[in-house]
């Protein structure tokens, strides 16, 4: 049609326009295309595509708008005005930090895990001439095949081991050792000894330990780099929230990275490179790491662990900016759902980017409301992670807000009553959680077996529970509504004052459990927390007696309840360990006043002295005068039972042949390197390990819980098998026996 209408068409070779082609310049025809252009755009015979235009600051939005594949013509983003300089308003840009291959990279502790990671980045960044220092050298596969892997690239890497950097004669040394490989262009200090406790269990050796390692060597470095290394370009220290934020068990090594903190202030005060890094968590590599046990999500003074390819990211934008103190980490989750959602159906909405949920047909398929195949793994991911709800991908797909809504509803009543995260901990964590201070006993029955109001199956065995450090049935009154057996929870804290031994609780006790399990041909037996020393000792009283049974430990065992008390109240003498008891309990009621309780207890010649002095102190909102009685007894159980841990000798526990079920947080009190809590010394069958999310107090909310206690499976969700031995007895004969 247009060639009916006497149209011509034109193609223009714009590449010839600017060189010279077959002997002739085509420079002058380029002026008069332009001109022509000019002039038909002016007088409108060429028209603009049709376009949609976003400002610089909706790149996001653009993407996500010619995803959905409704647009027409092209999606432009608007960077300025036409009229306006482009110096004026600058696109926003993160540099990248490359290395100088001809320089030197010295890196503390360059051997250990973040060191590693932190010396392949800056290969990758240019770095020739790398410099790592560690106290104990090259010990392990992955050491070797990194630096294997390095020299394949040419790359040459210095390994200093042994050499001591807040000595002089040895920083000398790790210097001018670096300027021979090139002038040195940055010094990363990332050595870390850790001597955690509470503050007042800290010792000056403890200190200057953790002082070497950071205060003192980036101090001598700090000196000596001033002359030896005129081309020091990055002077870059890892410091922690242990500073920034504060650690009550890491008063030395917050003071030491403190210290590091002030030193760079003032190389930056001087004129010369400086940067201190408060990282949290690390995950991955490092401390945290090798702390972390089966990839359990750690939360760790308020943070979650930080990806190792985060912390680098990170560290790149720190390197080429100006201020001294800089830190990051990984906030742990406070809201509800993901994407600031409350729940799925939000969730999916943001991702979409749905605002309103009126303005979309609640039938339609995501797919139809601009989902793309980004978006569709997305969504997969967060209901996944965030809401425990496993689809396909062609679920996905034909997934609509109806749907959603109907999932969320069903989640609504599936998600179970949390009896105990009512109950104020405060944050507590330590010795904190363990020692849970009760002014007010006047509730609590004085009997010695308490009777649960459970479900009284009559085909289960009789559970016997014992309970923490109180010593007091009450902390099982949630959990009685889900045992299936009859359970009886034995007191030994306020029905038997004056015990002073594990031994002597277990006199006291076996009486109330032999009749019944002589009765049934067999028990069960379930300790929590301290609980557990009474737990292994009744079990071994009962097999003595020709019986078998299970037990389930509920984060408690005779290794893990040693190590807390030594690492939270060592004490050498009785006065010493009343004093501690009483200041951890002060700690958890209101730990300011700890100071000046601690100066009035060594006033005090005897323990009731104390404990008055004690209850003196306590604020009124915390202690009435009616419960004054209940505090001194609490008290003074706590203490009893102290004083029998600190005089059990695990070392001579007798073998016990019933299987043990052992129940850990995922937060824990303290960590210990064996992951049964060194139960495998003390029992011939096999220990059953499993995890709860939780802390030491909120595990007994877990279902899992519920199904050891019922002895039903923990592998299956469904919890439909037994946690039986080969020689128990399961099925419920009327004349024989019931089922453990």
């Amino acid at each position: 049609m247009a060639f009916l209408k006497g149209i011509d068409f034109y193609g223009v070779m714009v590449d010839n326009l600017s060189v010279t082609y077959s002997g002739k310049d085509y420079a002058g025809d380029k002026v008069v295309l332009s001109n022509v252009i000019r002039e038909k755009l002016k007088c409108g015979a060429i028209k603009p595509l049709t376009r949609k235009v976003f400002k610089k600051d909706e790149v996001e939005t653009a993407f996500r708008y010619m995803a959905a594949g409704k647009h027409i013509g092209k999606v432009i983003i608007k960077i300025f005005d036409e009229k306006e300089l482009l110096e004026k308003k600058p696109v926003l840009a993160q540099p990248r930090y490359y290395c100088d291959s001809n320089k030197t990279y010295l890196i503390l502790g360059g051997l250990g895990g973040f060191g590693l990671e932190l010396a392949d980045w800056l290969i990758i960044r240019g770095a020739k001439n790398v410099v790592l220092t560690s106290r104990t050298g090259i010990k392990n596969g992955y050491q070797h095949m990194k630096l294997d892997r390095w020299k394949s690239y040419g790359v040459n890497v210095l390994i200093i081991s042994g050499a001591d950097a807040s000595n002089r004669k040895d920083c000398e040394f790790i210097l001018n050792s670096a300027e021979k490989q090139g002038s040195v262009d940055a010094i990363f200090n990332l050595a870390v000894v850790l001597k955690d406790s509470i503050c007042k269990n800290q010792t000056p050796e403890s200190f200057e330990e953790s002082f070497k390692a950071k205060a003192r060597t980036t101090k001598m470095l700090d000196e000596l780099s001033r002359s030896l290394c005129p081309k020091l370009q990055h002077f870059v220290v890892f410091s922690s929230v242990s500073c920034g934020r504060g650690n009550a068990g890491q008063t030395n090594y917050g003071m030491g990275n403190s210290i590091m903190e002030r030193i760079c202030e003032r190389r930056v005060a001087d004129g010369l490179p400086g940067l201190a890094i408060q990282w949290g968590a690390i995950g991955e590599v490092g401390l945290v790491a090798d702390w972390q046990d089966n990839n359990k999500e750690l939360v760790i003074g308020g943070t979650l662990q930080q990806r190792i390819s985060s912390c680098l990211e990170k560290l790149e934008h720190f390197l080429l900016q100006n201020c001294p103190i800089v830190s990051s980490m990984v906030v742990a989750e406070k809201r509800v759902g993901a994407y600031g959602a409350a729940n799925v159906v939000e969730a999916v909405a943001n991702i979409l980017g749905v605002k309103d949920l009126k303005t979309v047909a609640q039938q339609t398929p995501l797919a139809e409301l601009g989902m793309d195949s980004m978006m569709a793994v997305e969504i997969k991911q967060t209901l996944e992670r965030e809401y425990d709800i496993f689809l396909t991908a062609q679920d996905i797909r034909t997934l609509n807000f109806t749907k959603l809504v109907q999932m969320h509803d069903k989640d609504s009543k599936r998600k179970p009553e949390n009896k105990h995260a009512s109950e104020p901990t405060g944050g507590l964590t330590g010795i904190h959680l363990f020692i849970r201070f009760v002014s007010d006993n006047s509730n609590l029955s004085t009997e010695t077996c308490v009777e649960l109001e459970t479900r009284r199956d009559p085909h289960m065995i009789n559970v016997f529970l014992v309970p923490d450090l109180k010593g007091c049935a009450q902390i099982f009154n949630p959990l009685a509504s889900k045992i299936r057996a009859n359970a009886t929870v034995l007191q030994y804290g306020i029905t038997k004052a004056g015990i002073m031994s594990i031994s002597e609780y277990v006199d006291y006790l076996l009486p109330y459990i032999l009749p019944k399990a002589k009765e049934q041909n067999g028990f069960a037996l379930v300790g929590y927390s301290y609980g557990a020393l009474i737990t292994l000792a009744l079990t071994k009283q009962l097999e003595k007696r020709g019986l078998n049974g299970r037990v389930v430990l509920i984060d408690g065992a005779p290794d893990f309840l040693k190590k807390l008390m030594e690492h939270f109240l060592p004490s050498a003498t009785e006065e010493e360990l009343q004093n501690n008891v009483l200041l951890a309990i002060m700690d958890n009621i209101q730990s300011a006043l700890s100071g000046k309780l601690l100066l009035e207890l060594e006033k005090c010649t005897t323990w009731d002295e104390k404990v008055d002095i004690f209850l003196s102190q306590v604020p009124k909102d915390k202690l009435s005068k009616s419960s004054i009685e209940s505090g001194k007894l609490f008290c003074t159980i706590t203490y009893q039972h102290f004083v029998a841990l600190q005089k059990y000798d695990t070392s001579s526990l007798e073998w016990i042949r019933s299987p043990i079920t052992l129940l850990k947080p995922t937060t824990q009190l303290i960590n210990i390197a064996d992951e049964d809590y060194g139960l495998h010394k003390i029992t011939r069958a096999k220990v059953d390990v499993h995890y709860i999310e939780g802390n030491h107090f909120t595990i007994l909310d877990s279902d899992k819980v519920m199904a050891a206690i019922n002895g039903e499976s923990l592998l299956n969700s469904k919890v439909s098998k037994n946690l039986l031995s080969e020689y128990q007895p399961f099925e419920y004969e009327k004349s024989e026996r019931l089922r453990v």
